[in-house]
């Protein structure tokens, strides 16, 4: 158990940080607070902030001390990356599951967030999950899938705007409406070429790397997934190594159903559903879809889903759960897809051990 825990609130020009010293679970005694500056020079006057405070308390830093902080986009990258290649402890943690530990509330301001972060590091070690950075071609190929996605919604948003201007314009064919409609034409243009050049760079970052090539080379031999659908999913694993289980990769999705339930009047879904990536949400919904029409496997799974007369939301959800499970299937057992695989997977792994059980006339 760490005895020393700073809280870290972060923001984009300064972050805030408290210091409390655990004695007993019980026990929390707040020994300084502190406001930095979010740059390299901020986070060395930190660390040197930090052990001058623990040494008082009789301890080492890197051994006793625990940062913790919210995940907050890009805002705490830069000071996880400093801290962890200092040797300190590291721990990311949800904001909304801080949030929602700390009981009710009235009003805030970062120094009380940065008192509140530091109580919940202290107090939820069992939950303790140490920072660990992804290797530098799962950040890369992360951040081109992100830049992708933003010139997606780009040229969505241009081509409704482009057909919208034609049935609500009030200028007719005049010559300012003419010039709009070629520079939204050109927009859209060039919108589709900075997105082939990342589905270009995607391909690049996936073959500069043996394991990422295999993985997606199995992953891309299912009828339905795609280049931006498995380059997806593996960021976001990275590579199958921090996402590990389909049910988990399908939770992170919003793909997996909650329900709340109290007595015999209460049952609904969780709208906990919702609180999931939208990225990989999205993009296992296109590839549901093309399994359904491509996918002989896949539609037979779909057309007794609807013989049952399930609803087409629930058809996508567990078509998108049938994809997960084969997708880690294909990653696990190091193989590509092949129709049935569910079955011939367990058949593989029953053949082995009826070869050498010992015959009857062995036996006697």
């Amino acid at each position: 158990m760490k005895k020393f825990c700073i809280g870290i609130d972060i923001a984009k020009k300064t972050f805030d940080a408290t210091a409390i010293f655990v004695e007993s679970i019980d026990s929390l005694n707040e020994v300084g607070y502190r406001q930095f500056e979010n740059c390299p020079s901020g986070f060395r006057a930190l660390v040197s902030w930090a052990k001058k405070l623990c040494k008082q308390c009789n301890g080492k830093l890197s051994e006793d001390g625990l940062f913790c902080m919210e995940t907050t986009g890009g805002y705490d990258r830069q000071i996880c990356m400093y801290l962890h290649d200092k040797g300190q402890n590291v721990w990311r943690e949800s904001a909304l599951q801080i949030h929602r530990s700390s009981g009710f509330r009235r009003g805030k301001n970062d120094k009380a967030d940065s008192r509140n972060i530091s109580e919940y590091a202290a107090k939820h070690q069992d939950k303790l999950v140490l920072f660990s950075p992804d290797p530098t071609v799962i950040m890369e190929l992360k951040e081109i899938v992100n830049y992708r996605a933003t010139m997606v919604e780009r040229r969505k948003e241009a081509k409704t705007r482009l057909s919208e201007k034609k049935f609500t314009t009030v200028l007719g064919k005049s010559q300012t409406e003419r010039v709009i409609n070629k520079m939204s034409e050109s927009e859209i243009k060039t919108l589709d070429e900075i997105i082939e050049k990342c589905n270009q760079e995607i391909e690049r970052i996936i073959n500069s790397d043996e394991d990422l090539k295999r993985n997606y080379l199995h992953m891309t031999s299912i009828n339905g997934l795609g280049l931006v659908n498995a380059a997806c999913i593996i960021a976001y694993s990275s590579n199958f190594k921090k996402i590990t289980t389909p049910n988990k990769m399908s939770c992170y999705a919003g793909a997996h159903t909650f329900y709340d339930e109290s007595g015999t009047s209460v049952h609904k879904k969780d709208p906990s559903k919702n609180v999931c990536c939208k990225m990989i949400k999205n993009n296992l919904r296109m590839a549901a879809r093309s399994a359904i029409i491509y996918n002989r496997e896949i539609k037979a799974y779909a057309d007794r889903l609807e013989k049952k007369g399930k609803p087409y939301s629930i058809v996508l959800n567990n078509v998108i759960n049938k994809l997960l499970h084969i997708t880690y299937s294909l990653v696990k057992n190091d193989c590509d897809y092949e129709y049935n695989h569910e079955l011939l997977r367990k058949l593989k792994t029953v053949e082995p051990v009826l070869k050498t059980e010992p015959s009857l006339e062995a036996a006697l």
